[in-house]
């Protein structure tokens, strides 16, 4: 595994579809075994490279959250996403999107 565990917030099973956008190519992950956080997000794709940036949709209701990130682990298990400097309307969408998780009864991760 390269790089190191960086779980500083509770995680969150992610039943929802993330399509990660690397450059031009977008790339969708919908494995019911993803997990989210405030600070990221791990995806089961074991193709991400460490540094890689990318850019993260998941949809909530109506609407959707979108953040810039960056590969910060990958192992055969998947990748570590770290989110980048959330907004103020990046960071509602994201609370959003755990309560509503959390709100279904999606377990802690």
């Amino acid at each position: 595994m390269e790089g190191g565990s960086t779980h500083h917030f509770a995680r969150t099973e992610l039943d929802k579809p993330v399509d990660i956008q690397i450059g031009k190519q977008t790339i969708r992950i919908a494995n019911p075994s993803n997990n989210v956080s405030v600070g990221g997000l791990f995806v089961r794709r074991s193709d991400l490279k460490v540094g890689t940036p990318v850019h993260v949709t998941i949809p909530v209701h109506s609407h959707s959250f979108e953040a810039d990130g960056q590969v910060d682990t990958a192992s055969q298990a998947g990748a570590g996403i770290h989110f980048a400097t959330l907004s103020a309307a990046e960071l509602e969408t994201l609370y959003e999107l755990i309560a509503d998780l959390t709100i279904r009864g999606q377990a802690a991760a």
